[in-house]
């Protein structure tokens, strides 16, 4: 379960973007004169997604290339770089690509307080970024509590429902801390589900999250990822654009960075603490 680590990129969002406001200007005006729209293409830039945990390796450092909106949703992977990775202690691992844009370590191991810096070389520019992992915060426990919805109804009145949840129990160090959460359930999870917070209202203080609905059958693993600023900040953007209405919102810009040069995307170091629990109907019966 915790062997090699595998980024899986969430889609820059240009491409989004633009088809939904194409097919808003082909809807309006679809009984009118045929507008010509003009697209600018920007340049394609790099794209470096790695994060470090503090599970044995090897770890994955993952190139590609952003295009444009002619091109097509799968970006181009970056062969042939070069892709080493320090520590502070002095380790230097120079990564070995294992299929195309896919680099993997084979010395740097991650551990808690160590900090690490990632140098990418590709077509003669040097692209860098820094992470240093933050204290590893064990889950505690993952518990079963009977929830009360209350929903509301446009025409007036509402109406409850009983609910069983999975709630996940931790003690939130001393400091500034930020997390992520990632579910996986019924052998999958989502990858594009950015679970974000930190601790401004809870420090130093037993810490809990309502983390998902269960039912009886369901085996349900939780991660928790205690990251770095910058690295929560690449991942709140990302979730924000995710989120925005490309008609109605804003401009869409590309997620925060802590890489140099014009590189898209982030490298990061965390520590994940992981909590396994299988959901029976007696744990369900015996929740109150």
């Amino acid at each position: 379960m915790r062997g090699m680590k595998t980024i899986i990129s969430a889609k820059y969002l240009f491409l989004k973007y633009t088809t939904v406001l194409l097919l808003v200007v082909m809807v309006t005006t679809s009984c009118e004169k045929v507008i010509n729209v003009d697209l600018n293409e920007a340049a394609p830039r790099i794209v470096i997604e790695g994060l470090i945990d503090d599970g044995p390796g090897p770890y994955t450092v993952r190139l590609s290339r952003s295009g444009s909106y002619f091109d097509q949703p799968v970006l181009p992977m970056v062969s042939g770089a070069d892709v080493i990775i320090t520590d502070n202690t002095g380790i230097k691992d120079t990564l070995i690509e294992r299929s195309p844009g896919v680099y993997l370590t084979s010395k740097i191991h991650g551990t808690p307080g160590k900090t690490y810096n990632l140098s990418v070389t590709s077509e003669n520019i040097q692209y860098s970024g820094s992470s240093t992992m933050h204290t590893h915060v064990n889950i505690d426990s993952l518990r079963l509590v009977r929830t009360e919805v209350y929903h509301f109804n446009l025409g007036g009145g509402s109406s409850d429902e009983t609910t069983i949840s999975v709630y996940c129990y931790f003690k939130d160090p001393q400091g500034k801390n930020f997390y992520r959460v990632k579910v996986h359930s019924r052998g999958s999870s989502n990858n594009e589900d950015y679970r974000l917070f930190d601790d401004q209202y809870t420090d130093g203080e037993n810490t809990e999250l309502r983390i998902a609905h269960a039912e009886a059958g369901d085996t349900i693993r939780v991660d928790l990822l205690s990251l770095d600023q910058s690295t929560y900040g690449y991942y709140r953007t990302l979730r924000d654009l995710l989120h925005t209405n490309p008609v109605f919102g804003s401009t869409p810009a590309n997620p925060e960075t802590n890489l140099s040069n014009g590189a898209l995307g982030y490298f990061g170091a965390c520590a994940m603490s992981t909590r396994i629990i299988v959901v029976t109907s007696e744990m369900i019966n015996r929740v109150k």
